[in-house]
Formats: structure tokens, C-alpha cells, sequence
């Protein structure tokens, strides 16, 4: 009998819970790190660990719910952790949701080459390691952090109503930061070969180089910014997908109403479609189904600039009388689609007195609702005759509902990202000149 079997009994046994759902993983995972240069310092040491881990949502017999986190250790103290849960138990009818088998579409989340990371390929994190060494040199960065790991794992989860699921994926993810300024990284489902990761890490290498040449970004006013997709997909999921979720639209905290999807409302310009697609095979943002047992499924939530429906998981659907949506998860599961997208590296060369921004400042500050940003960024570089010449220092005005709907704004596909960036006219103040 399983470790998860023993807890789903130990739940069926109690005579106070009324409805149960279980989730519980159990991992295992590698890695070595870099720590300002050291390789498997106390600071990052090689690490091999196994965990078990997850957690319970409990209806009681007087209608009560509560919630709690589960570990390799609960079942021998099981009768603690619900006393404990119970103490804590609120009143939330429309979150008390228990579903029972459903049909689950199959996706590949596991590769078979991960595993013998643990084996007989261990030594392939220390090549791993040598690459990023060697690429810090090359670079001339004085301080190399980051790493790499792997990892495999099962999920379970269990509901008192018969439903009974289980998922193996596996994980494989590198990173490096140059002299605390620029990074790159990657996870995704299956070992990177090393020319893979050499060519990833090499973006944030090149982008190096010219942060460290401070430039004279001119005067103040309008031009073109390149958001980075890290930057652009961070805005995207702030003031979209956070106006999106049930939650915000139940308690109006969204400028979006239920009504706008019912009735399909303009919000965006006709071109721009949103999609979370989960089935993608070995995906790293792909999934079979939700933490509450819900299928995943391809949906589509802005069509053409058109809201077509939130983001609902069971208790805002409830709410909202409207059918539970497959979330985006992470963003490698999110699609951003529009007429006019161009590449990087040919938008590059119609560029002049333009910036490219890096990274952003204060995001979690800017008023979700309305739309609106001012954001400092010290990560952005001047691009003059259609070459990147160094950094500069700027504050980003905009609103970002206003350049959704903007038919001059472009979508930019950067090699090696999933997501596009984003190139658009925006008021910038120059904070700093050379």
C-alpha cells in the first residue's frame, strides 16, 4: 500500500470529514550551483534530495472546510495536523467542490533521458557547469552565479467522490548571472544539449557587453521601446491575466465586468488573440489536469480582442455561473498571437534612437486596474543606425490596455524566448546620461 493509498484511508476513516481532496507529490532532484564563483560552496552546495509534499481540502460534517499542508511525516501525526486544520475551519460553500472521476486528456510530461541523470550520466552537470565557466570567461564577467538541476517526480491527487489521478514528469533547468547585471535560463522537460545552453546563456553574454558601455540616451520625450519578452510577458501577466482571474472580476476589481464576455467586448485590437494551450507533448508549461482535479483542455481567452471568457477555477465559477476555465499555469503554456509580428534581429536594423529594455522596476507598485505604468529601468540600452550601442538609464510612461488596442505596437520574437516582446511608442525620461 502507497504512501498516498495509507493517507487516503487514514482520511475515509475519519468520523468528522464529510468530503476530501488529497494532493500529494513526491520528488526527487540534483543539482550543483554557483555561488560568486564557487561551484557546491556551502552557499550552493551539490544537493540530491527526495521530498514529499502537498496538501488537503477537508469539508466537515457541520459544513466547514479547512485546508492544511501534507508531508512525508503527516499520516504518523495525522490526527495533529486535522486537529490543527479544524481549529482554522471557515465557512466558504461555494469553495466546498469535491469532483468525481473525470476524462483527462494524456499529455507527455515525462522524458526518459532525465533519469539517468541520477545514474550513470550524473557527470553531464558538471559539464554543464564547465560550459558556464567557461562562457563567464569568455565574457570577462567577474562573478559567475547559477547552476544545474534535474529532477523527477509523481503527483497524486484524490477526492472522496472517486477521483483518483496521477501524473510523472520530469524537469531539467539551467541559469547563469553575469556580474549581477544580466542572467539567462531555461527549464523544460528534457536534458539541454550543451550547445543549446551555450546558446542561450550566450544572449545574456552579448547583452553584457553593452551594459557596461554607459551612453548619452539624448533628451527626453516619445520613441520606440523594445520591451524584452521578459519584461513585456511580466506587464502582460500584471495587468491581464491578474484582470482576468474570477476572483478580481467577482469582487470588481477588475475594469472588466462579467457582462463584457458575455457579450464578447472589444477590449483589445482585432488582431490580438490569447491562448493557453496544455497539451503541448513535453511542454515545460503543459499539464493534464488542475490542482482541484479539473481536465485541462486548449482555451481561448481573448479572440481577435475579444474577451471571451475568465479565468475560473471551481469556487469563482460557481459564483459566476459560468463553466471552470483551464488556467495559464506558466507562460510556456500561453500563446500571444498577432498580425504583425516581426523578428529581433531584422526590427533591429529599421531602429534609430530607440531603447531596449532588459528588465523593469516596481511592477507590484502600478495600479493593476487602470492600466497604467511608470517604471524605472537601469537594464536598458540605446539602439542608434540599427545597432545596440550601451546603457542608459530611463523611466517608462504608458498604459498598457491604450497599446494592446494600438495598431502600431508590434509583436518582436526574440530567439530563444517562448513569449514575443513587445515594440512600442512610449514616453521615456531619461534619468542618466554618460
Amino acid at each position: 500500500m502507497s504512501y498516498v493509498d495509507e493517507l487516503q484511508a487514514a482520511f475515509e476513516r475519519h468520523a468528522e470529514i464529510a468530503d476530501y481532496r488529497i494532493n500529494l507529490a513526491e520528488r526527487r532532484s540534483l543539482g550543483v550551483g554557483i555561488r560568486d564563483n564557487d561551484v557546491g560552496s556551502v552557499y550552493s552546495p551539490f544537493s540530491f534530495s527526495q521530498s514529499t509534499g502537498g496538501g488537503f481540502l477537508v469539508q466537515w460534517r457541520n459544513g466547514l472546510l479547512s485546508r492544511g499542508n501534507l508531508d512525508g511525516n503527516s499520516l504518523a501525526i495525522l490526527e495533529q495536523v486535522l486537529s490543527n486544520a479544524r481549529q482554522a475551519a471557515y465557512d466558504d460553500p461555494d469553495a466546498a467542490q469535491f469532483l468525481g472521476p473525470q476524462p483527462v486528456h494524456e499529455v507527455s510530461l515525462f522524458a526518459h533521458d532525465v533519469p539517468q541523470l541520477f545514474e550513470e550520466r550524473s557527470p553531464y552537470l558538471l559539464d554543464v557547469v564547465t560550459e558556464l565557466q567557461t562562457l563567464a570567461q569568455r565574457y570577462g564577467a567577474k562573478t559567475l552565479n547559477g547552476g544545474v538541476g534535474a529532477s523527477v517526480g509523481t503527483s497524486w491527487l484524490r477526492t472522496s467522490q472517486g477521483l483518483g489521478l496521477s501524473t510523472t514528469s520530469t524537469s531539467f533547468s539551467f541559469s547563469a548571472s553575469f556580474d549581477g547585471l544580466i542572467g539567462e535560463g531555461k527549464s523544460q522537460r528534457m536534458i539541454a544539449p550543451l550547445t543549446e545552453i551555450q546558446e542561450q546563456i550566450t544572449y545574456a553574454g552579448d547583452y553584457l557587453q553593452h551594459l557596461r558601455a554607459p551612453m548619452d540616451g539624448g533628451s527626453s520625450g516619445t520613441r520606440i521601446v523594445v520591451l524584452h519578452p521578459d519584461v513585456a510577458y511580466s506587464l502582460f501577466s500584471f495587468y491581464v491575466w491578474g484582470n482576468l482571474g474570477g476572483s478580481a472580476i467577482y469582487h470588481g476589481q477588475s475594469p472588466f465586468r462579467i457582462e463584457d464576455f458575455r457579450r464578447g467586448q472589444q477590449v483589445f485590437r482585432d488582431d490580438l488573440t490569447v491562448r493557453v494551450d496544455p497539451w503541448q507533448p513535453l511542454g515545460p508549461g503543459s499539464f493534464m489536469y488542475t490542482s482541484e482535479g479539473l481536465p485541462s483542455a486548449p482555451v481561448t481567452y481573448i479572440d481577435r480582442g475579444r474577451l471571451t471568457q475568465p479565468v475560473l477555477d471551481l469556487k469563482y465559477a460557481r459564483r459566476l455561473a459560468l463553466a471552470p476555465t483551464t488556467p495559464p499555469g506558466s507562460e510556456q503554456s500561453v500563446l500571444i498571437e498577432a498580425g504583425d509580428v516581426s523578428d529581433w534581429e531584422m526590427l533591429l536594423g529599421e531602429l534609430d534612437d530607440a531603447i531596449l529594455v532588459l528588465s523593469v522596476l516596481g511592477l507590484h507598485t502600478q495600479d493593476r486596474t487602470s492600466g497604467n505604468y511608470s517604471l524605472s529601468t537601469s537594464q536598458a540600452l540605446l539602439v542608434r543606425d540599427g545597432q545596440v550601442r550601451g546603457r542608459v538609464k530611463a523611466t517608462l510612461n504608458g498604459n498598457l490596455f491604450d497599446q494592446l488596442r494600438d495598431t502600431r505596437v508590434r509583436l518582436v520574437r526574440f530567439k530563444g524566448q517562448h513569449s514575443p516582446g513587445f515594440a512600442l511608442p512610449l514616453t521615456v525620461t531619461i534619468e542618466q546620461t554618460a
